[in-house]
């Protein structure tokens, strides 16, 4: 089973929200301006407490009954921005917007209110600075000034793109080009154009998309701009359908992000082209290409793009078969995950370890209660003997007709047990494999798509879109090893077309995974004609049989042939292996569960070695009427 777990980069440009440059700021007084430079030196230092210099700006402010309190306030929780207290920012922000004086031309209001929007966007509260955006974007639609309108555009669209409301996103981005053409400035016209094509995609316009992807391109390539021509081509990476093609795309966006080092785009990019890399079967390229962005997203500490990196890693070797390091990058993306994760998302995830966990001990007191069964059988079979023995001191006449029925009841009692544990193990078998798969394929796939899911309010913009376009590939591929299973279970074909179809579907989905060459041969058999129980049966031992020859007989081609038989129905698998040998063990069990259950319904098997090299396994079924 190969399947990929790829994230999708919320590719957008964001404008920082604080003071555009395009936004004039208010005029102060000389000892204020002293103060602030003062400060712009403090700030840089890390960890350095500045804020008694935006302190003793206020005190002038109020001592002096200046009429630019607003701003002085401003720059005191735009101090707070800059130190990542959020808290104190927005308090001070919102003291500033009481103060402000829309009339006076000297006031701070649109980058306070910039500001705003900046920190209810960084505490996630979205819609709150989507609303401040809004009035940032009214306010300047009244002036004239066009770039700062443009930049204004640009961040509202990203807040409520994130909002999930990508037509009025793909709205203002569209404005802010329409600008951009009108008045002829190429400063960011690029970018408007590839954030374009990213909403647009999400709206499953894959056509538009890539005719936005195709002009960010252009653009970018005459103004020099390589971000928005790394994220163009990555656009029309995942939008084409064609692998080689797809992969043409991506490549040029690492080679760009690579030419110009901007880590994160590579990083990302990378990620993306090894699972590509991957699903083209170019195992060693994928395994480079997760491993450079895995030492990247190390180097840079970005964690959000670390965990995609190992899970994707995780993905790209169980491709390549290489299932020890898969099951390595797997536990590094879940302890990764589990830091970066809520309480709350860790507690559910807890929960489904734990519930895995008891599906584990009831299967052992399952196996500890058919432990016991065989050891009551055991002690009943030791109580026949004393009865016998008893039986025997009776006298010769009754000692040889009760001993001859006793052996006759021991016999059959002996033939149901060996049938008995013979489909018990059969059974096991059979649970063990469904628990392996959906253990290893179905939950662990609806397990990475949950904590993807949950992961997604958590996530920088350009990671959300990633996330819901890999939970999609990955429900997809869940839903196929869901019916992939349920076909294993009970076969369709074996339902409506009989045993002959669906061995032959069976072989054919064998002969695509190159393990071995299946032939099935139908010689007139009627085995169609069977009851749906025993085709049944006989279609888990014909799958029995082929799984030990590739499991031990390293043969190339097998034959799986269905004839008449002068008692019923024969069916001969022939292999060209290196042969069976009892001694050996090859099938093991396996073959024993098969000779017990073919011969529950009066049948026959035998497996013999044909001439130097190979096998032939031959069953036998009586069948009343052929006809």
């Amino acid at each position: 089973m190969k399947f990929s777990f790829t994230l999708f980069l919320f590719l957008v440009h964001f404008v920082s929200f604080g003071q555009i440059k395009y936004n004039t700021k208010p005029k102060v007084d000389t000892e204020v301006k002293l103060l602030y430079d003062e400060a712009e030196k403090c700030i840089k230092i890390p960890g350095k407490d500045c804020k008694y210099l935006f302190l003793k700006a206020i005190e002038f402010g109020k001592k002096h009954k200046v009429s630019y309190m607003d701003y002085l306030y401003f720059q005191l929780g735009f101090y707070f921005d800059v130190r990542s207290q959020y808290d104190s920012a927005q308090y001070y922000n919102k003291k500033a917007y009481e103060l402000v004086n829309k009339k006076d031309p000297n006031s701070a209001y649109l980058i306070i209110l910039n500001s705003m929007g900046a920190n209810y966007f960084r505490s996630g509260d979205y819609d709150n600075a989507a609303s401040y955006m809004l009035l940032t974007v009214k306010e300047l639609e009244t002036q004239d000034n066009p770039l700062a309108l443009v930049y204004a555009y640009n961040n509202l669209a990203t807040v409520l793109g994130i909002n999930e409301n990508d037509e009025e996103a793909i709205k203002y981005y569209k404005k802010g080009y329409n600008i951009l053409e009108k008045i002829k400035d190429t400063t960011i016209i690029a970018n408007l154009a590839s954030n374009t094509a990213i909403y647009v995609k999400k709206t499953n316009n894959f056509p538009e998309a890539r005719k936005w992807a195709l002009k960010a391109i252009q653009l970018a390539e005459q103004h020099h701009n390589p971000s928005a021509f790394s994220y163009g081509n990555y656009i029309m990476g995942t939008t084409e359908k064609d692998l080689d093609k797809s992969l043409s795309y991506i490549k040029k966006a690492v080679d760009k992000a690579r030419e110009f080092q901007y880590l994160s785009i590579l990083g990302d990019a990378l990620d993306i082209y090894g699972t590509k890399l991957s699903e083209k079967g170019r195992h060693e390229e994928a395994k480079r290409s997760i491993e450079e962005a895995i030492k990247i997203h190390l180097k840079s500490g970005y964690n959000t793009g670390l965990y995609s990196a190992y899970a994707n890693a995780g993905i790209i070797y169980y491709n390549a078969s290489d299932y020890k390091t898969s099951s390595e990058y797997y536990k590094k993306f879940k302890e990764l995950y589990d830091k970066i994760l809520p309480e709350e998302n860790k507690k559910r995830i807890n929960d489904l370890n734990t519930k895995y966990k008891t599906e584990k001990k009831e299967k052992t007191i399952a196996e500890q209660e058919l432990k016991i069964q065989k050891q009551r059988s055991n002690l009943l079979y030791a109580i026949l003997g004393s009865a016998l023995f008893i039986t025997m001191l009776g006298g010769i006449f009754i000692y040889n007709r009760k001993a001859q029925q006793l052996k006759l009841k021991r016999l059959q009692q002996e033939k149901e047990n060996a049938i008995l544990n013979s489909f018990i193990l059969g059974e096991e078998r059979e649970r063990g494999r469904i628990s392996h798969e959906l253990h290893d394929g179905v939950a662990a796939m609806i397990g990475a798509a949950k904590m993807s899911l949950e992961s997604i309010p958590h996530l920088s913009p350009e990671k959300q879109l990633a996330q819901l376009a890999k939970v999609t590939g990955i429900l997809e591929n869940t839903h196929a090893d869901v019916r992939h299973i349920a076909h294993n279970l009970f076969p369709t074909v074996l339902e409506k077309e009989g045993l002959v179809k669906a061995t032959e579907q069976f072989a054919s989905e064998l002969n695509e995974t190159k393990l071995i060459n299946v032939k099935v041969t139908d010689k007139d058999s009627k085995a169609q004609k069977l009851s749906q129980q025993l085709q049944l049966m006989l279609f888990r031992v014909i799958q029995e049989l082929v799984n030990n020859i590739i499991k031990h007989a390293q043969a190339q081609h097998a034959v799986i042939t269905f004839s008449n038989h002068p008692n019923g129905l024969q069916i001969d698998v022939l292999d060209d292996g290196i042969g069976y040998e009892e001694s050996t063990g090859s099938g093991g069990q396996g073959l024993y569960s098969i000779t017990q259950r073919i011969k529950s319904i009066g049948g026959e098997f035998k497996i013999i070695t044909t001439g130097d090299k190979g096998s032939q396994a031959t069953t036998t079924i009586p069948v009343a009427d052929k006809n």
